[in-house]
């Protein structure tokens, strides 16, 4: 995809792709190997799930453009075209038992790790969450039904 159409898509926001990168990348920096290897199981199960189910966190007319760009290139257009705003109107969706990981751990790791990033893209402020306060606290809200399913 051109430069141009991903800007005018993001709307100058940082694309998904990236903004994942950074931010396992920094939430993994020092970690014991163990880990490190659990952060990518986490950041594979998310980069799938956007794959599979993102379209269903946005708006028709966005789902229409995923299509589209899908025609080009099949595999990442979510993280792509869009920014860090959709992204976290997926991640509540993410933390539903459908897509909690199978592994004790690995799920406390998901769970922590999306809980995390809200606040992170938020104190970076990629995310406004006077805005989309709605979006940053269902996750929050589903990060903590989903720390009270798995811890009982």
């Amino acid at each position: 995809m051109s430069e141009v159409r991903c800007r005018l898509c993001c709307m100058n926001q940082i694309p998904v792709d990236q903004v994942l990168t950074r931010y396992f990348s920094a939430s993994a920096a020092g970690r014991h190997p163990a880990t490190v290897e659990r952060y990518g199981r986490v950041l594979a199960h998310l980069r799938l799930f956007l794959e599979q189910e993102g379209d269903c966190t946005v708006s028709t007319e966005t789902a229409t453009l995923l299509a589209l760009e899908r025609q080009f290139e099949s595999e990442g257009a979510f993280e792509r075209l869009l920014g860090a705003e959709q992204l976290v109107f997926a991640l509540p969706r993410f933390l539903s038992n459908t897509w909690l990981l199978a592994d004790f751990h690995d799920r406390l790791a998901q769970i922590s790790l999306v809980s995390r990033l809200v606040q992170w893209l938020c104190s970076r402020e990629l995310v406004d969450s006077r805005w989309h306060r709605h979006a940053v606290m269902q996750t929050r809200a589903a990060a903590e039904k989903a720390r009270r399913r798995a811890t009982t």
